[in-house]
């Protein structure tokens, strides 16, 4: 049993001893009276056993005598007419007698005796307070044995359960374990499950992430191998060779670039130089780029945008992640059709903020995806001749969050994805 059995244990067991002891104490203060006359009652019984014997043979005459001793002191006796009530001999109480007794004398007149004091047998005694107090004990001890038990036992679960997680066992569940009740330990076994599932989702994915790295940095290393191989094996086509192993250097390093602009937007290592910028000409910026893009492969892009939306953030930060969500579109949207990037100031709790879609024509996300394309090197199936690394969309969404801002994916009405971001005109931490 751990420590904090017996703390509960002994919690519990001294409360209800402690209650229980103060009842009986109620109890033996306000019996005080019959417990200190119980010598007074067996008294007043011998009394009454001796006055009856007297009056029955000798009467009331007989009894006169030794009243007046008798009646020295409490418990006293009197002797009334049982016919009319009146005293006949010793000392009546004045309020409700103790014990009565009728007797019969030898002249035949029945008479009454009775005692200040309630009468009671030699062989009687009061209650005995010691066994009902060790009885309560007992009683105690077993209920807050259970209690403690009861509380206890899954905690010891719930720290089992934390043991093997540390120690990288991410399957473990503690929830089941703890049976049918329903408490808040219960919630606390769930919670405890719930961060063991995370946990576990952030190890896989981590090691999926590895494994992603190593996959797309070994593909242009082997083109690159093959490239200097081809070079020794003829220095001829060293012209050719030596442009292909430029432009997979490239490549790897837009994806090195990439994944320390992740990895520091995860960890918020990035070095924010934060200033005004007016997010709308931002945007106006990226079309204009992006349009000559497009104008190359046959599309469009346009901004629908009024006015200014001024507010202090990373320029550079969001300038790459709407960069990334524009290209993004305009790499998948249908040749002849229009990327639409639209911008729009709302008011949230008496605060602005600025939304801003971007809508392609393109084939649109399974349904089942729309949820993960912020995953990093997540990348749907495409006809598009530049497969990129599944980056971009990750990069968007660490810098808008890094903002105190939200995005989301969603289905266009035409079968195009519609990206939003939702940014605050103060972001989190500007006052």
């Amino acid at each position: 049993m751990g420590r904090l059995f017996w703390k509960l244990f002994f919690c519990f067991w001294l409360g209800m001893v402690l209650s229980f002891v103060a009842g009986v104490t109620y109890l033996l203060l306000t019996d005080y009276r019959e417990a200190a006359h119980s010598t007074a009652g067996v008294q007043a019984g011998v009394m009454l056993a001796t006055a009856e014997a007297l009056v029955a043979t000798g009467g009331v005459d007989a009894l006169t005598p030794v009243l007046a001793r008798w009646n020295a002191e409490s418990p006293r006796l009197g002797v009334l007419d049982a016919t009319t009530g009146q005293r006949l001999a010793g000392v009546v109480p004045t309020a409700p007698p103790g014990s009565r007794l009728d007797v019969t004398p030898p002249d035949g007149r029945p008479v009454v005796l009775v005692t200040d004091v309630v009468a009671l047998s030699l062989g009687e005694h009061p209650s005995p307070v010691g066994i009902p107090v060790m009885s309560g004990a007992v009683v105690a001890f077993v209920l807050s044995y259970f209690l403690a038990w009861y509380l206890s036992h899954p905690l010891q679960k719930i720290r089992w359960a934390l043991g093997r997680v540390a120690e990288g066992h991410f399957d473990t569940r503690v929830a089941p374990r703890l049976g049918q009740r329903r408490d808040e330990i219960v919630d606390l076994g769930h919670d405890v499950d719930r961060m063991a599932r995370q946990l576990q989702q952030f190890v896989e994915e981590r090691q999926r992430l590895l494994h992603d790295i190593s996959h797309e940095l070994r593909s242009p290393l082997t083109r690159l191998q093959a490239a200097i191989g081809l070079v020794r094996q003829d220095p001829a086509r060293s012209g050719p060779m030596l442009e292909r192993i430029e432009r997979e250097a490239v490549r790897m390093d837009v994806l090195i670039d990439d994944l320390l602009t992740l990895a520091r937007l995860e960890v918020g290592s990035f070095p924010f130089a934060r200033e005004r910028v007016d997010l709308i000409d931002l945007l106006s910026a990226i079309v204009d780029d992006a349009a000559f893009e497009a104008e190359a492969q046959g599309c469009a892009v346009t901004l629908n945008a009024e006015g200014n939306f001024v507010c202090t953030v990373s320029g550079e930060v969001l300038y790459r992640a709407f960069e990334n969500i524009v290209r993004n579109a305009v790499k998948f949207t249908a040749p002849g059709t229009t990327v639409v990037v639209r911008a729009e100031a709302l008011e949230e709790e008496g605060q602005p903020w600025l939304r801003v879609s971007v809508e392609d024509h393109g084939a649109g996300v399974p349904p089942a995806l729309l949820g993960r394309i912020f995953e990093p090197f997540l990348r749907v199936a495409s006809d598009s001749p530049t497969p990129g690394f599944g980056l971009g969309l990750a990069i968007a969404r660490r810098a808008v969050e890094s903002h105190g801002g939200r995005i989301h994916a969603e289905l266009a009405g035409h079968g195009g994805l519609r990206v939003v971001m939702v940014l605050p005109g103060a972001p989190a931490g500007e006052k």
